[in-house]
């Protein structure tokens, strides 16, 4: 497995392209804006988009979404909590940031444990609400992509329409225990490991009694 990660948009919203080495299958996770720039990745190393996965859907995590799925042909994923997110009239305070949104049916509505397979690569969703309704982890192999609900010794805010901050801590918790160590590639800013957001992150240890 194979990460690119590129920032994109006004508020540096990281954008993830996986892919496997060998057949050149690929997901884009949170197309947030600039799709010239993801679409540029994705020819420059030859890769078949079979999926454009949305850990949330607020509007810096879809805006390049239509286009780069119009160009690949890829099948939409998006959480089912976050429906109602798609719909312009729903952006707001954000519309004067998504003049150019265009809406996408989605191809598949995740729920808890919906699973969909690129490149013999397995991507898992679980539904992490607290900064939306539908915010989720995907889960591939040994990453978390943690969108806008676990950041590097931080969690994603909760005071925007649908946030919820008792259920952002019950979501931290169930990361906190998970099996194992992940690396964990979030929504914005730098990534971490869960090893790491277990000592370290105070809203993670919040969650569990801990701090």
């Amino acid at each position: 497995m194979k990460i690119m990660q590129l920032c994109v948009g006004v508020v540096g919203t990281n954008c993830y392209i996986v892919y496997d080495e060998t057949s050149r299958e690929a997901a884009v996770i949170d197309p947030g804006d600039n799709a010239s720039s993801i679409l540029h990745a994705v020819a420059e190393e030859k890769l078949t988009v079979k999926y454009v996965l949305l850990t949330h859907a607020h509007f810096d995590h879809i805006l390049a979404a239509h286009e780069v799925l119009e160009k690949t042909g890829a099948q939409y994923v998006v959480p089912e909590g976050d429906l109602w997110l798609l719909k312009r009239e729903n952006m707001h305070p954000f519309r004067a940031l998504a003049r150019g949104y265009i809406e996408d049916t989605p191809d598949i509505v995740a729920t808890e444990g919906t699973q969909v397979t690129f490149g013999g690569m397995t991507a898992t969703y679980m539904n992490t609400p607290g900064h939306t309704p539908g915010s989720s982890v995907i889960q591939i192999g040994d990453c978390l992509f943690t969108g806008d609900t676990l950041f590097r010794h931080e969690c994603g805010r909760c005071d925007l329409e649908g946030g919820d901050f008792g259920q952002m801590l019950h979501s931290l918790g169930r990361l906190y225990q998970l099996d194992g160590d992940y690396k964990v590639l979030p929504g914005h800013e730098g990534t971490s490991t869960l090893a790491e957001e277990r000592v370290a992150n105070p809203y993670m240890l919040q969650a569990v009694g801990k701090r």
